[in-house]
């Protein structure tokens, strides 16, 4: 692959970050009748490059594959066949340390998440503890104090004692968000957001997203159903249908002018605005 991509938001976009080459992944199933294996092949032969600091949308129905994609990279799910390079270094097993300070992952429902046990926080600094971010005590305490008024947790003493449960769905996401970018990461997978949340509070989380891709340069992988959304955000898009990569391009080019049928069911079920 080359070392640049076009961005048709950004200009020329660098060298690939995460390059996915013949991706496979395979899980079993169960097969009819007595004795009768089969599998279910998630991932058919992915080819997909996601370059620094760009937002790359991974859309498609439900099963269609993305967020298998997307824990494959992240090195939660490991591949059946195929190859995954970050920065051009081919990544098997489970990831390192220090690839878990660069790569981080938002998931759908933060509630799940997050430690229902442990104050806000107690939660934004144990990824700073982990990694050994700043020296023990004020610096620490400072760069979580920081990285949560960066996600719109303010003033944060209001959160900082609190616990999971007495936050909303969109203050539980953002201090996600929060922990995750207090470790200074080049790049979030972000598996289904905002689904989970309130359609008022949807649109400041993607704020949120789209601010820390503009002003701090970390690259976003947008995992959605939803077309409107990658429409609104991406730059580029990659259409999954039945694990196998189907479209991607500009968003202009694949949601203006989609080639494949799949892709145009997709724009189809998109509601139609009133007015």
């Amino acid at each position: 692959m080359s070392d640049t991509t076009t961005s048709p938001r950004g200009g020329t976009a660098a060298a690939p970050l995460f390059e996915a080459e013949g991706l496979c992944v395979t899980f079993p199933g169960r097969g009819r009748g007595p004795g009768r294996a089969t599998t279910v092949d998630a991932l058919r032969g992915v080819d997909l490059a996601w370059a620094e600091g760009e937002v790359l949308g991974l859309v498609g129905a439900s099963g269609s594959g993305k967020s298998t994609l997307g824990r494959t990279l992240m090195g939660l799910q490991q591949p059946s066949s195929g190859a995954v390079r970050f920065r051009g270094e081919a990544l098997t097993g489970p990831r390192d340390r220090a690839f878990r300070r660069r790569v981080q992952m938002v998931f759908q429902d933060p509630y799940q998440s997050l430690n229902p046990r442990r104050t806000v926080g107690a939660q934004v600094l144990e990824g700073l503890d982990v990694h050994g971010i700043g020296a023990p005590g004020q610096e620490r305490t400072a760069l979580a104090v920081a990285a949560m008024e960066r996600c719109g947790l303010a003033p944060v003493e209001r959160y900082w004692h609190r616990y999971p449960h007495q936050l909303s769905g969109g203050q539980r996401q953002r201090v996600v968000i929060a922990a995750a970018v207090a470790l200074g990461p080049q790049a979030l997978i972000c598996d289904e957001p905002v689904s989970a949340l309130d359609v008022s509070i949807r649109s400041q989380v993607l704020g949120l997203l789209a601010e820390l891709r503009r002003e701090e340069g970390i690259g976003l992988l947008f995992i959605t159903h939803d077309v409107g959304l990658a429409w609104a955000l991406c730059d580029r898009v990659a259409v999954l249908h039945h694990g196998e990569l189907v479209e991607c391009g500009g968003v202009e080019e694949v949601l203006g002018s989609p080639r494949h049928a799949y892709t145009r069911e997709l724009l189809a079920a998109v509601p139609a605005p009133h007015g």
